[in-house]
């Protein structure tokens, strides 16, 4: 029977999760209707979702440590801890350049970025969904496949956009600018990308 206080680490993984397709959803909205004057707003709107996060985070770590028995090894729920925040932690780190380079036009590639991190995130979040039931090995590889080819299709995305910027734009700043921004979205491909590998590794352990 379940303790009253036990902790259930898959829904906590799932809620992590949730923030991160939170976050990206907030930066979706504010990419689509574009107006600079609202970065600040969206910052610390994504801040107080990774903040969130953080606390979530702690939570399962402090409740691991006096955990006897855990369902997984408890270095593999330490190190899915850190690669979902990891997730959490690039999407905040893409809102907050978005505001302190004081982004007032946005390239025309942004949307198309935009569009791929959310799908990424949305199949971070089905993973999570389906990692409840850790011995479905083979409907939780599909959805680890899925999110090994969005990675892909974010690789070839940014070597497009970042060729392009370095051969039509002349101004030194804003290839400064957007080759930061470029290579922050480029990590937030790799960090979902990371949750797939590390949740691969761990049910090929248990199964």
């Amino acid at each position: 029977m379940k303790k009253k206080d036990e902790l259930n680490y898959f829904e906590q993984f799932l809620k992590n999760s949730n923030f991160a397709l939170e976050s990206t959803k907030i930066l979706k909205d504010y990419i689509e209707n574009f107006d600079y004057r609202k970065s600040r707003e969206i910052e610390e709107k994504v801040h107080e979702l990774e903040n969130e996060a953080d606390k979530n985070q702690h939570v399962v770590l402090n409740y691991l440590i006096k955990d006897f028995l855990p369902p997984i090894d408890r270095e593999d729920i330490i190190m899915l801890c850190h690669k979902i925040d990891d997730v959490i932690d690039d999407i905040d780190e893409l809102v907050i350049n978005l505001n302190i380079f004081d982004v007032k036009s946005l390239r025309e590639d942004t949307t198309e970025f935009i569009d791929l991190l959310l799908e990424c995130c949305e199949n971070v979040n089905e993973l999570f969904i389906r990692f409840k039931n850790i011995k479905k090995f083979a409907e939780i590889k599909e959805v680890v496949i899925k999110i090994n080819k969005l990675e892909e299709q974010g690789d070839i995305l940014f070597q497009k956009a970042i060729r392009n910027l370095y051969k039509n734009s002349n101004d030194p700043i804003e290839i400064i600018i957007w080759t930061t921004l470029y290579n922050c979205m480029e990590t937030c491909f790799d960090s979902c990308e990371n949750v797939a590998e590390c949740i691969e590794e761990i049910i090929m352990k248990n199964s």
